[in-house]
């Protein structure tokens, strides 16, 4: 399949095996017309020579930050740079693995519905409708087009909650988002600079009923679709599926 290109951003903080584990994969499976970003959170000496060296070697954009400035603000770094031959960008974690050399296509192929416009491996459940959740931020791909509708990340939220922000901003405006539930295209270990430096971290609750409310629209607590997830039967892109073509037959 054809693959429209994207920009790639990848936040660092330390966790150095897993940058390393991340790019090195990245680079192997990626082809080189895309735009990589990397936005290092002021990782200790190993991680940040190690993205100094790799700068020389690979063809990234590197920015160095003095500070941990956490996800949503360093994403926002990368976003602001972003090429503007860009269809679309992608938010990966640095504790993500990619296995396959076709997981760009993967995540774009659901694109080909306009009405789609964030894609993602990894799904946060949450029963309240209309969203039920978003896709996790590990792997978060969407429309640039879309930061011109809803703008960037909101930095209230600067650990968690922006891209679940930022996918009821986009079903506001009638973008939709699409599982690629697909376990062979990347792994995401998880929490590792979390774990590696101990730290707590200070983030805005993000009331999920509050958010919708933002956004217009009308949050519901779905006890039906709450027992069909836990029991393995709940099926978001076929609710999805549904949402989009009501839609377009109205």
């Amino acid at each position: 399949m054809h693959e429209e290109k994207i920009t790639i951003i990848i936040v660092t903080y330390n966790a150095y095996p897993f940058v390393k584990s991340c790019l090195e994969s990245v680079f192997t499976y990626t082809n080189p017309k895309h735009q990589i970003v990397v936005v290092d959170n002021y990782s200790e000496k190993k991680t940040r020579d190690f993205l100094i060296d790799l700068e020389k070697k690979e063809k990234i954009n590197l920015i160095l930050n003095s500070s941990n400035k956490l996800w949503s603000p360093a994403n926002n770094q990368g976003l602001k740079i972003s090429d503007e031959n860009s269809q679309f960008c992608l938010l990966l974690n640095s504790d993500v693995e990619i296995l396959k050399n076709n997981w760009i296509s993967e995540l774009q192929k659901p694109m080909k519905y306009k009405s789609i416009g964030i894609t993602g491996t990894h799904h946060n459940f949450v029963p309240i409708k209309p969203t039920y959740g978003a896709v996790d931020g590990c792997c978060f791909m969407f429309r640039k087009s879309l930061l011109n509708k809803i703008g960037f990340l909101d930095e209230k939220f600067p650990w968690n909650g922006a891209g679940f922000v930022f996918t009821v901003a986009a079903w506001e405006k009638g973008s939709y988002y699409f599982h690629v539930n697909d376990s062979s295209i990347i792994i995401h270990y998880g929490k590792q600079s979390r774990i590696e430096n101990k730290i707590q971290l200070n983030n805005t609750k993000v009331n999920v009923n509050s958010v919708m409310q933002n956004y217009n629209l009308n949050p519901k607590f779905d006890f039906y679709a709450y027992l069909k997830y836990r029991f393995g039967l709940f099926d978001i892109n076929k609710y999805i599926s549904s949402i989009r073509k009501k839609n377009i037959s109205s």
